[in-house]
């Protein structure tokens, strides 16, 4: 039987190798372009009772708007109260620095029921911006227990009550017919 042999001379291999880098290059540079890899960011702390299911990474919200991650997750170091256990370190791109100001508020949210946890911040509109390394006050939490809920559920049903019981009492008629001309 008779062997083909094909040459590939050494220029054009080591031009195939340049062009491949090349264009791997160019996508990895265009995907971290994309991703805010290369825009100014500064941090921003934020301390709260507990950060469950919230992945270092996650986003960070400001109005619905993706305005930066979660970088890290500590131990807060001097706590003085219960509700301030986890200090969480966001890292928020320079251009959005204007939106987040002293008198916003952040609080840990899920993406609906049983989506990925995100931070949520509601922003200010009279305090000054935030400068990086500033705290942003954490919003005041609800406590969720099933004690609250089977109470909420309770108050709902007695307002639900309270508004048949008054459409009874006004003693609502079939509209008047109107005379005959």
């Amino acid at each position: 039987m008779a062997e083909i042999t094909i040459r590939i001379s050494d220029r054009l291999l080591k031009a195939g190798v340049v062009l491949v880098a090349g264009i791997c290059t160019v996508l990895l540079l265009t995907y971290l372009w994309s991703s805010g890899f290369f825009r100014p960011k500064y941090r921003l702390n934020l301390y709260v009772e507990e950060a469950t299911s919230l992945p270092t990474g996650a986003s960070v919200r400001v109005d619905g708007l993706d305005v930066g991650t979660v970088q890290a997750r500590n131990l807060a170091g001097k706590s003085a109260s219960p509700q301030r256990r986890i200090e969480l370190v966001l890292r928020i791109e320079k251009r959005d620095r204007e939106m987040i100001r002293s008198d916003s508020t952040a609080i840990l949210a899920t993406d609906g029921l049983l989506g990925k946890r995100f931070v949520k911040i509601e922003r200010g509109f009279s305090g000054t911006p935030l400068n990086d390394g500033d705290e942003i006050a954490a919003a005041p939490t609800i406590p969720k227990t099933v004690v609250g809920f089977l109470n909420s559920i309770s108050k709902m049903a007695d307002c639900l009550k309270e508004s048949n019981n008054q459409t009874n009492d006004t003693g609502h008629s079939p509209p008047a017919t109107p005379p005959k001309p």
